[in-house]
């Protein structure tokens, strides 16, 4: 149950009608009552997604500056989903009232009556939500995340009224967007002291460095077995995330899994390995997963092809100990053929989701400016393969023509920080 401090702060946010004074980028931050920081991001000026999102601590806002900081247009389609799946932070959203689970709505209405608030017009109701990496947005689960959700709201609260006598400028706010990634900056911070907000200054940490899951153990049985077997072929690998959703559990948020992707050119075969819910947090997982699939089908590799950093640090270990030959290179045919495949399989199966993907490609091009002739090759024939499909819905064939076409059609896409909308709790 939300709280009703949570439900007022919010509507009073939304008469600031902040969004219209501030871009996303141009974030703020504030002092908790317990020390931690929060960096607040106000998004709705484009009108696609009203809201306050707010990463806390180095964690929360490593993950805004990986998103902002990411080249997007050279992404391909899986590596797109990934990053912006990455977001962790509290969101109040505006929402309209098909968004909101039944109970919710009743809710909202419930404070609504009893506080003399009108909820109309379109995204009028507030709806709380928490996003976690690889994870779809879920609702908030603890008290303490509405306290720290109340603070930024209030926080938020205190900038508007700031900038009723001042630009953002001189307030501090700068578009960190346009800055350096590697540039030391410092952003406006607030700290509530002795009944009233005090103004200072902070450094908005550095995009940290990516450090890549790497499996501390393994099913050494397994690998024992692995030796037993002759080594043949070389294969194709990578590691990408799962473009469905799963769900252990229906209190949990459900989670997007990992799949290890493993083809031999040869002979043009698969290795079929189940995906995995916990490869970020526990790689042994998914290494396990596929000992488990080879020494199913009595396949030991000779060699290996990875395309990125990634997958070799994961398999890394695994090839010294099978004395399999790892390396890294970027053209792999005939993984690139089986990724479009999957993505066409499953661009059928979530229709949703891949229309967010290629409305923000769209938007993505037209904010950096880019032509159709500027598209990795890769993602270009993807595309094309998926607007080549039979009973194609109409919004994704409009949107992925736009991206081809972009004279004929207006603005695409939705902001950067915001990813698919959860479904009723």
């Amino acid at each position: 149950m939300i709280s009703d401090r949570l439900y007022g702060l919010a509507f009073e946010y939304k008469k600031t009608k902040l969004w219209k004074t501030l871009i996303d980028t141009e974030m703020f931050a504030v002092k908790l009552s317990d020390d931690r920081i929060g960096y607040i991001a106000i998004m709705g000026m484009a009108g696609e997604h009203c809201a306050l999102g707010m990463y806390i601590g180095k964690e929360g806002i490593n993950s805004f500056l990986t998103i902002l900081r990411a080249d997007k247009p050279y992404m391909t389609p899986f590596e797109a989903q990934e990053i912006m799946s990455k977001q962790n932070c509290l969101q109040c959203v505006f929402e309209g009232k098909e968004e909101l689970s039944k109970e919710e709505r009743e809710e909202a209405k419930k404070y609504a009556r009893a506080n003399g608030i009108r909820i109309s017009g379109k995204n009028a109701y507030p709806h709380f939500l928490k996003y976690q990496p690889g994870c779809y947005p879920w609702y908030l689960q603890t008290e303490k995340e509405q306290e720290d959700l109340c603070e930024g709201l209030s926080a938020a609260i205190e900038m508007s009224r700031l900038l009723e006598k001042k630009l953002p400028g001189q307030l501090g706010l700068l578009d960190i967007g346009r800055v350096d990634a590697y540039e030391e900056i410092e952003i406006p911070m607030l700290e509530w002291k002795n009944g009233t907000y005090i103004q200072k200054k902070i450094k908005l940490p550095q995009l940290q460095p990516v450090s890549w899951p790497k499996p501390e153990s393994c099913n050494e049985i397994g690998i024992a077995s692995l030796k037993k077997i002759k080594k043949m072929s070389t294969w194709e690998c990578e590691i990408i995330q799962f473009p469905e959703l799963v769900q252990s559990n229906p209190q949990e948020a459900p989670v997007f899994p990992y799949v290890f992707m493993m083809v031999d050119p040869a002979r043009d075969y698969i290795l079929p390995v189940p995906p995995v819910e916990h490869y970020l947090d526990a790689p042994e997982e998914l290494l396990n997963a596929l000992i488990e699939a080879l020494l199913r089908e009595g396949i030991c590799p000779k060699k290996i092809k990875v395309r990125d950093e990634r997958t070799f640090i994961f398999l890394e270990d695994f090839s010294k100990k099978l004395k399999i030959s790892l390396e890294i290179e970027e053209d792999l045919p005939a993984l690139d053929d089986v990724e479009m495949d999957f993505l066409r399989h499953f661009s059928m199966s979530g229709e949703e989701e891949m229309e967010e993907l290629i409305g923000a490609i769209g938007e993505i091009m037209q904010e950096e400016g880019l032509s159709p002739e500027d598209l990795p090759p890769e993602l270009k024939e993807q595309l094309e393969m998926i607007l080549q499909q039979e009973n194609l819905p109409g919004e994704m064939k409009d949107g992925i023509n736009q991206i081809f076409y972009p004279e004929k059609k207006g603005r695409l896409g939705k902001s950067d920080f915001r990813t698919v909308k959860p479904k009723s709790n």
